[in-house]
């Protein structure tokens, strides 16, 4: 995908009497060199860790659209930004760029400010990456269709640890992803939805139908305190979203200190979600029955019902307890966790009200 990049040549203007300054052309040609090199790397700088990414199908590519989409997208706002500030530099004096100079201007400056760049970006959207969108998104519906089944998961989807929604239309998904990402740019924000509700269109699905609403593919559970035995730096780890995947889509059974880069000992850590799996089932088990229409919290054994008519129920409930039990199978079973399935199976044996209540 490509995208439209502005880029002004310069000019070395004569002097006084009618001289060409033969060091100012060298400048020159200097100045273009460093501007067509900026152009050509800055997509390969751009380091894209999206997760979402990884719960869309390789199929019909997918995953690498969503990637092309977005660092396009980036790279010319980069790019529009930049020609911006140089319009706007005192004296709008084209010169050679030296050292981390740009960098710092960069930084100082308030964005918001430049109208220009706002009004490229929402162009940019409206035009060529409405056009591109559109393209793509015809030829996935076309590759592949969704599965009419909408309570299971297609097998075109990846299962990793975080899955939890019956994914089964991947042109659906693909563009709720991409419209989810975009309009985190406030600047954009109604050439996004215009876009988003003309792409559910093209797929018959309704803008406000439960299906056409954008839920996280992935569900969180972040063990605290994780301590590296290399280097004692404590952090907590999201064992769902955490870096932990492979170029070609696979879950590694690993993770990494983000201090050291030192990896992880898996057995310390399936030991602490046994630890944690136990605290969760000792807090539903001893877990307080607080009444449904005062809020009161049971005080006596005996009592049905509370003081005021009302029933008691759970504090924690079943269902609750359920979804966390579920993301717990599913960290065990990608990160082969033999002795944490097992704890599992243990539980649900011996809780089967928690295993019908899923």
């Amino acid at each position: 995908m490509r995208y439209p990049i502005k880029q002004e040549g310069t000019k070395q203007t004569k002097s006084r009497q009618g001289e060409e300054d033969e060091d100012g052309s060298e400048d020159e040609d200097v100045v273009e060199e460093d501007v067509n090199e900026e152009s050509e790397e800055v997509e390969d700088l751009i380091e894209s860790n999206w997760n979402i990414m990884h719960y869309l199908p390789q199929t019909a590519s997918c995953q690498k659209y969503f990637l092309m989409i977005v660092s396009a997208y980036i790279a010319a706002v980069y790019h529009s930004m930049k020609e911006e500030l140089r319009r706007n530099a005192p004296g709008a004096t084209p010169v050679k760029r030296r050292g981390g100079s740009q960098t710092s201007q960069l930084a100082v400056v308030d964005l918001s400010a430049l109208p220009g760049m706002i009004s490229f970006s929402q162009e940019y959207v409206a035009t060529e990456l409405t056009q591109n969108i559109f393209t793509i998104t015809q030829k996935i519906q076309k590759k592949v269709t969704g599965s009419r089944n909408v309570t299971q998961t297609s097998e075109l989807f990846p299962v990793l640890p975080g899955s939890h929604l019956p994914l089964n239309k991947p042109a659906l998904e693909f563009i709720k992803y991409v419209c989810q990402v975009l309009s985190l740019d406030a600047n954009i924000m109604n050439q996004v939805n215009k876009l988003k509700r003309d792409l559910l269109r093209l797929v018959d699905v309704g803008e406000f139908s439960e299906e056409a609403q954008f839920r996280d593919p992935c569900n969180s559970y972040i063990l605290p305190e994780v301590i590296c035995h290399h280097c004692n730096f404590c952090r907590d780890l999201d064992l769902c979203k955490d870096p932990s995947v492979a170029q070609d889509g696979s879950v590694l059974p690993q993770w990494f200190c983000s201090n050291c880069q030192v990896q992880y000992e898996k057995d310390s850590v399936e030991m602490a979600l046994v630890e944690a799996l136990q605290k969760k089932l000792m807090s539903y088990t001893l877990q307080d029955l607080v009444c449904t229409k005062c809020k009161g919290v049971k005080e006596a054994n005996m009592p049905l019902y509370c003081r005021c008519a009302g029933d008691f129920d759970l504090t924690y409930s079943a269902k609750s307890f359920s979804e966390q039990i579920t993301v717990f199978q599913n960290i065990a079973s990608h990160y082969n966790m033999r002795f944490l399935e097992e704890t599992i199976d243990w539980l649900l044996v011996m809780s089967p009200q928690i295993s019908r209540s899923k």
